[in-house]
This record gives C-alpha cells, sequence and structure tokens, in this order.
C-alpha cells in the first residue's frame, strides 16, 4: 500500500472516529399552566435581602414564557457501559442566600466541591438516603471544601440549618450520560456513542418520566419533551413543607410532612 492510500485510509478512519460519539440535544418544555412560584421574604436576615433588592422567588419549578423548563435532569435509562468519571469537580455555591446551582446532577466517585461566596455563615446539610451524608458550616468566603464522593445512585436534598428557605437538590447516576436543562430549557449529553437509548426526565416537583428513545447516528442525537403535571406532584405540591424565620432568627416549620417524606425518591440505576 502506497503512501497516498495509506492517508486516505487514515482520513476515513479519523471521520468514522468522528461520528462515533456524538452530544444528544434537545429541550424540555412543561405541559399545561405553571403554577406562581412563591417569593421568599429575607427580610428578617437584611445581609440576605440587601442581594436582592428585586426579590426572589423559589426554584422548585421553573418555567419560561414558552413553557420551557429548567432544573430537569436528563439521562440514559440504560446507558453504554465504559463511561468515565468527568476529570472535572461538580461545584455547590452558597451566593446570595441561595444555593447554585439549584439542581447539580454529579457521577459516582467525581469530587463535588462546596463552595461560600458570601462573607458570612452558610452551613450545607446533605439528605441522602444511599449515600454518605455531610453536615458542616462555612463561616466566611470558601472556594471550596469536598464532600465524601457518592457512592451511589439516588437523588436527595440539601438544606441550609442556618437559612431555611435555602435547598438544592443533588441527582447522582452511575454513568456519565446525564444533563441539567438550563433557563431556556435546552440541555447537551456530550460524548454519547452511536445507538439507540431510552431516556428519563426528573424534575424535583414532576418526579421521574419517561421520554421515549433517542437514536444516535451520524454524529446526531436529539430529543425534545414535555414534563407533565400529576396527581403525585400536585399532592406534593399541596402538603410541601413552608419554611420561614422568625424576626429571632429561629427556624420555624409549618404543615405538614416530616424530611424523609419530602424527599425525593431514590433514582433508579
Amino acid at each position: 500500500m502506497n503512501v497516498r492510500s495509506i492517508l486516505s485510509a487514515a482520513v476515513v478512519a479519523v471521520g468514522l472516529a468522528t461520528f462515533a460519539h456524538a452530544d444528544v440535544t434537545g429541550k424540555v418544555t412543561y405541559e399545561g399552566k405553571a403554577p406562581a412560584m412563591k417569593k421568599i421574604n429575607m427580610q428578617t436576615v437584611p445581609a440576605c435581602a440587601a442581594q436582592h433588592p428585586q426579590g426572589v422567588t423559589e426554584e422548585t419549578l421553573l418555567v419560561g414564557k414558552n413553557k420551557e423548563l429548567a432544573n430537569a435532569v436528563v439521562s440514559l435509562k440504560n446507558p453504554p457501559a465504559g463511561g468515565k468519571v468527568p476529570s472535572t469537580p461538580a461545584v455547590l455555591d452558597q451566593k446570595g442566600c441561595q444555593y447554585h446551582p439549584h439542581v447539580l446532577a454529579v457521577m459516582i466517585g467525581q469530587e463535588v466541591k462546596v463552595k461560600n461566596s458570601d462573607p458570612f455563615l452558610h452551613n450545607v446539610h446533605g439528605l441522602p438516603e444511599e449515600n454518605p451524608g455531610f453536615n458542616f458550616g462555612q463561616n466566611n468566603v470558601d472556594d471550596g471544601r469536598p464532600i465524601p464522593k457518592m457512592k451511589a445512585a439516588e437523588y436527595f436534598r440539601v438544606k441550609c440549618d442556618v437559612h431555611p428557605w435555602m435547598a438544592a437538590q443533588f441527582a447522582v447516576f452511575n454513568h456519565p450520560y446525564f444533563a441539567t436543562t438550563g433557563e431556556d430549557g435546552s440541555f447537551t449529553i456530550k460524548g454519547v456513542p452511536d445507538g439507540s437509548y431510552d431516556v428519563v426526565i426528573w424534575q424535583e416537583k414532576l418526579g421521574e418520566q419517561e421520554a421515549g428513545k433517542v437514536t444516535v447516528k451520524g454524529g446526531k442525537g436529539e430529543l425534545n419533551f414535555a414534563m407533565k403535571p400529576s396527581e403525585e406532584a400536585d399532592a406534593r405540591s399541596v402538603n410541601e413543607k413552608v419554611l420561614t424565620l422568625s424576626a429571632e432568627g429561629v427556624s420555624t416549620e409549618v404543615c405538614c410532612e416530616n424530611e424523609k417524606a419530602a424527599a425525593p425518591a431514590v433514582a433508579k440505576k
């Protein structure tokens, strides 16, 4: 085989390799009329309120003007084998007396750090059922403190014991083929090998819903899905805890369910 033939074969091989993996993209929307999010009253903690002169609302079900659904986690139900743990740490920040991001998706074994961008005390209290728990304070600006690496797939809640309106959700997977939707409802699952996959989408108020199949071929994979409200989700909305902060700075819980009952269900592996 001459040099030209070798080079041509190499070019073909590179082209095939390029299309062996692709990004799965799409958009998640909400079906129906979205409920208005409750306003959060931070006035009893002036350092928090000062960072939100326009006010702030809860983030449990964020729906845009065109039904775009934020903070939904899209994942492959039957992922291919061999996915590697992301080398970049996942980061949960505490800024403006809120957790950022509101939903943090991570892989088992991935490094996870918790930051504090506020120059005053916060507390991060994880409530997993299958993974190591964590509960510690950060009393000033902190560039990142590691928490134990996750060991099992599940969804669980994180709260702040100092500011009771603060809450985030962790979504833990045993593979790297997942993504969280942005404010425009869009998502990108990177590096998916060619094939056909079942897709599930989880959102803290709507639970986990089957989104159908996506076929990855020729460097493309796309899926759009509208999440539906359910009776179970509506019941959780009615019975959820109302958290307030008294003038003395003491946390008060009004209404109904205990922490365990209010926590999201364990993720399907």
